[in-house]
């Protein structure tokens, strides 16, 4: 959406979902963004009573109505599945000048869904995904301080204007992150690489190592090494499942490309051909420490 910027400033932001990245936000705006007043939104009381003690956010509510009502700014942390169910909920309540955004780690299917239903209500959107979290999840995990130095990835597909992704921009870099643009198809096909496909991959350590065999035992003698390669396995199956059917294109692309790469390592190992191995390592191991400054 084209013409005059209408966020300078969000007075009043809405966070739907009371999980981890949701309540860390609600944490996070109440320590960085003191003239924000944070209306928290859950299905489940319990989450919600804890947001409460926690000093999380001023209103912390079931009632959908009461939360989103005036917000400036309303930001979708459920699973992407039922994000176009609580947009059709708002859309008669929310004030036209609102802006919407999300924390989903997928944003095509998002910017197809919820971004073309918002941009015909003449609603703006603009995809969010901090680049932060943990395996483990829920309002218990919740810290203020989840987003310090965290990328956040900015997909303006509906063309947005520059003054209104600025201040979402300036919101994201006031609780601690990093902002990068990008459209969703990169962003997605990128996540795959370096967040989905690594997933999947640790996980598949787990079933090598561990099935068929005495679990307790191998545990034992297991170091640090194989806890830290497999530790993001330990991610919520349910939430994890969605994430991967929601990116498959891209994610089954990078498979292939994994698949051939261990084809290539096999040939290797059958070859005995130590020097091309090691050339091999060498390259990963140099890739690795310029990707992460190390």
């Amino acid at each position: 959406m084209n013409g005059f910027p209408k966020h300078p400033v969000f007075q009043k932001i809405a966070i739907l979902g009371p999980g981890l990245l949701g309540g860390s936000l609600a944490l996070a705006i109440r320590a960085s963004l003191p003239h924000a007043r944070v209306h928290l939104w859950g299905r489940r009381e319990e989450p919600l009573k804890l947001a409460e003690e926690l000093d999380a956010a001023h209103l912390a509510s079931t009632d959908l109505e009461l939360v989103v009502r005036e917000a400036d700014l309303i930001v979708l942390a459920t699973p992407v599945g039922i994000m176009p169910g609580l947009i059709e909920k708002i859309l008669p309540i929310i004030k036209p000048s609102v802006l919407i955004t999300d924390v989903g780690s997928v944003k095509g299917i998002v910017h197809q869904t919820i971004g073309q239903l918002l941009t015909k209500a003449g609603i703006d959107f603009i995809g969010s995904h901090p680049m932060a979290g943990s395996e483990k999840q829920g309002m218990t995990q919740a810290r203020a301080d989840l987003f310090k130095q965290a990328t956040c990835l900015l997909t303006n597909d509906e063309h947005v204007h520059e003054d209104t992704i600025m201040a979402l921009q300036r919101f994201w870099e006031a609780v601690g992150c990093n902002c990068i643009r990008m459209r969703s198809d990169a962003h997605d096909s990128t996540v795959a690489r370096i967040s989905h496909v690594p997933h999947v991959l640790a996980a598949l350590c787990v079933h090598s190592a561990l099935t068929d065999g005495d679990v307790e035992r191998l545990g034992l003698i297991s170091a640090g090494g194989f806890r830290d390669t497999t530790r993001i396995s330990m991610g919520e199956p349910s939430m994890w499942a969605e994430i991967l059917i929601d990116n498959a294109p891209a994610i089954t692309k990078r498979l292939e490309e994994a698949l051939a790469q261990l084809q290539q390592v096999q040939t290797l190992l059958n070859n005995g051909d130590k020097e091309e191995l090691q050339q091999w390592l060498t390259r990963v191991r140099e890739q690795r420490g310029q990707a992460l400054g190390l």
